[in-house]
C-alpha cells in the first residue's frame, strides 16, 4: 500500500533534494540500483553501492542515522518513481480530467492539452514506472475527513476505497481522434450518485439508463496487492486513451475514471494490463550538491485477451470474492435495472427469499432496532434499553454450551452478500453496564459507534460470520476490522477478508452514505431446556 507524507511532497512534483558541499561524492552518478522490483532501491542496497569514500553522513549531515534511513527510502519511493502529476503538470488537471471535465475532456485546445502527454508518452510513457495518483494538495483534507494519511484523489483512495482493487474509465466521446473498436462498447446501467458525490457535488440520489444510450467505452484494470504498476495502467487506461485515441466524454453524474466502487454499473468492460520487462534501474545523482533519483524500465502495455470481469476473477480464488465484481459488470443491465429499482423504490410484488429475510421467530427476538423498512427506534432511556438488549445477549444459548447469544444485523439495502446477514458472536465477559462506572451503553455501539476501547477487539472478545452456521461451528470468521469512527456502527469497515466500505448502519448522522439503510438487528433465543444467564 502506498503512505505519503507531507515532506515528501513538496509543491507539486514531489522530489527529494539535500543541498550539501561534499568533499568526498563527486557530481554525476553516484549509485546505480537494479532489481526485478521497486523493493530493490532501499537504504541497504543504497549504501552497499556509493562509491568509495562518498558516505551517507556526507550526503546529508544534518541528520541523524533514523533520519537518513527515512531519506533514502522517501527517494526511493517518490523522487525515483515518476509522480503522476507530472504527466499534465498540475493536480487541478489531473481532478477535473477524472471528474469527467477541464480542458483535455471538454475545452476548446485539445491538440494544445494531449500535446504534452503525447510528448509524455514519447520521452517516458514506456519506460519509467509510474506512481498511482497522489497530490501534495489533498493530504490535509484527507486527514481532516477521516480519509487516511495519505493525498489520493476522490474515487482513488487506496486506504479507504478500492476495495477490489480493480479502476476503469468510461468515455462517451470518441470525436476527436478514432473510433471506439468494436465490440468495445458496453450498455450503461445505472449510477448511486452518492459513490461519487466529491466529483459530481450531489449529496444523494440516483439514476438509471434503460433502453440505448450513446456509445460508451468502459476500459479498466485488475490488480493484486504489491503491483509495481497500477501507476502505469491507470495512466494507460486514462491520459493515454484520451491523447492517442482521443477519447473523451463521461457518464453523465458519474467520474471519468476511478475505482469501481465509485464507477457507474455496466454491462462489461474492457480489460488493459501493463507488463515489465527486465529489471527496473534506479539512478541517483549528485549535481550541484543536490541528491535526486530516477527510475527506468521497459513497460507494455496490452490488452488482457479477455474481459474485466474475467480478468479479476482469475485474481481470487474465493467464490464470494469473485462474485463481488458483478456488483459493478453486471452483464445484463435489464435484468440489473429491474433488481435495483425493485430494491430502491420497494416496487416488488413479492418478498425476493434471499435479500429480504424473515428470521425464524422460534429461534430469534422480536426486533431490538431497525431503520428504514424495519424501523423499531430503542427505548428513549439508555440504561432500560440497555438492560434489555444485555438480558437477551446474556440468556445462555447453544445446546447445552456456556456462551452468549448471538447477536444479527440483517440487511436488505445492503450491497455485498456477506454483510446482508451479520451474525456477531460473543466471546468474553460484556464490559460494564451503562449506569456503572466506565460503563458502556452497548446497543449504541451497535447502532452508532463502534469501537473497540470497550473490550470489543475482533477475535478476542468476539468473532464476525456471515452465516449462521459458521457461527456456531466457528469456522469461516471474519478476519479484518476496523473501530472508532463516530456515528458509525456495527461492523464500520470490517469484512471476512479485508476492508469492506459503506456497509454500516448510522442513527444519529444525517444523510449517511452507508447503504445499511434498511436492518434489523435481532439476538438468539436460548434453548428451551435452557435460560440461565451468563456471568
Amino acid at each position: 500500500m502506498i503512505k505519503i507524507s507531507n515532506y515528501a511532497l513538496t509543491m507539486a512534483i514531489l522530489t527529494h533534494r539535500a543541498s550539501r558541499t561534499l568533499a568526498a561524492c563527486s557530481d554525476g552518478a553516484i549509485v546505480t540500483l537494479t532489481g526485478p522490483t521497486s523493493s530493490a532501491c532501499n537504504h541497504d542496497a543504497f549504501v552497499a553501492a556509493l562509491p568509495d569514500g562518498c558516505t551517507t553522513a556526507e550526503l546529508f549531515p544534518d541528520l541523524n542515522q533514523a533520519e537518513i534511513e527515512a531519506e533514502v527510502a522517501e527517494l526511493c519511493s517518490y523522487d525515483a518513481i515518476t509522480q503522476f502529476v507530472e504527466i499534465q503538470g498540475y493536480y487541478q488537471k489531473d481532478k477535473r480530467y477524472f471528474s469527467g471535465g477541464g480542458p483535455l475532456v471538454d475545452g476548446e485546445n485539445y491538440g494544445i492539452e494531449s500535446g504534452q502527454i503525447e510528448r509524455f508518452e514519447a520521452n517516458s510513457g514506456t519506460k519509467t514506472l509510474i506512481a498511482w495518483p497522489e497530490y501534495y494538495a489533498r493530504i490535509e483534507y484527507n486527514n481532516a475527513n477521516d480519509l487516511g494519511d495519505n493525498g489520493y484523489p476522490t474515487n482513488m483512495n487506496l486506504d479507504k476505497s478500492c476495495q477490489l482493487k480493480t479502476a476503469m474509465c468510461c468515455f462517451t466521446d470518441d470525436s476527436m481522434g478514432t473510433a471506439f473498436p468494436d465490440d468495445s462498447t458496453t450498455d450503461v446501467c445505472r449510477h448511486d450518485l452518492a459513490d461519487s458525490r466529491q466529483s459530481n457535488y450531489i449529496n444523494k440520489g440516483w439514476s438509471v439508463f434503460p433502453g440505448e444510450e450513446t456509445s460508451t467505452h468502459c476500459v479498466g484494470f485488475t490488480w493484486q496487492e504489491g503491483d509495481d504498476l497500477i501507476g502505469n495502467m491507470m495512466y494507460d487506461v486514462s491520459l493515454r486513451q484520451t491523447a492517442l485515441h482521443g477519447y473523451r466524454g463521461g457518464v453523465p453524474g458519474a467520474p471519468l475514471c476511478g475505482c469501481v466502487e465509485h464507477m457507474p454499473e455496466v454491462a462489461s468492460a474492457q480489460c488493459r494490463t501493463a507488463s515489465k520487462t527486465g529489471d527496473i534501474t534506479f539512478e541517483f545523482r549528485l549535481d550541484d550538491g543536490e541528491v535526486s533519483a530516477s527510475n527506468e524500465a521497459v513497460i507494455e502495455y496490452n490488452d488482457c485477451g479477455n474481459d474485466l470481469a474475467t480478468a479479476y476473477k482469475a485474481n481470487h480464488a474465493n467464490d464470494e470474492d469473485k462474485a463481488l465484481i458483478d456488483e459493478y459488470l453486471v452483464g445484463d443491465c435489464a435484468a440489473d435495472l429491474t433488481e435495483y429499482l425493485n430494491d430502491e423504490q420497494f416496487l416488488h410484488e413479492s418478498q425476493d427469499a434471499a435479500r429480504y429475510i424473515t428470521p425464524d421467530p422460534a429461534k430469534w427476538s422480536d426486533i431490538v432496532v431497525g431503520e428504514g423498512i424495519y424501523f423499531h427506534p430503542p427505548p428513549v432511556d439508555p440504561p432500560v434499553a440497555d438492560a434489555a438488549f444485555r438480558a437477551l445477549i446474556e440468556a445462555e444459548c447453544g445446546d447445552g454450551a456456556d456462551r452468549h447469544c448471538i447477536v444479527r444485523r440483517t440487511c436488505t439495502s445492503c450491497r455485498y452478500d456477506s454483510h446482508k446477514d451479520i451474525y456477531y458472536k460473543r466471546l468474553t465477559a460484556l464490559p460494564p453496564n451503562v449506569d456503572e462506572t466506565d460503563g458502556v451503553y452497548l446497543l449504541d455501539m451497535f447502532m452508532n459507534n463502534w469501537s473497540d476501547r470497550i473490550a470489543n477487539t475482533l477475535n478476542v472478545d468476539f468473532e464476525l460470520y456471515s452465516s449462521y452456521e459458521d457461527a456456531i461451528a466457528g469456522t469461516s470468521r471474519w478476519t479484518y476490522c476496523n473501530y472508532n469512527d463516530p456515528g458509525i456502527g456495527l461492523p464500520r469497515d470490517c469484512g471476512p477478508t479485508g476492508h469492506v466500505g459503506n456497509q454500516w448502519n448510522a442513527y444519529v448522522r444525517a444523510n449517511p452514505p452507508g447503504d445499511a439503510n434498511h436492518h434489523a438487528f435481532y439476538v438468539e433465543k436460548p434453548m428451551p431446556a435452557t435460560g440461565r444467564k451468563l456471568r
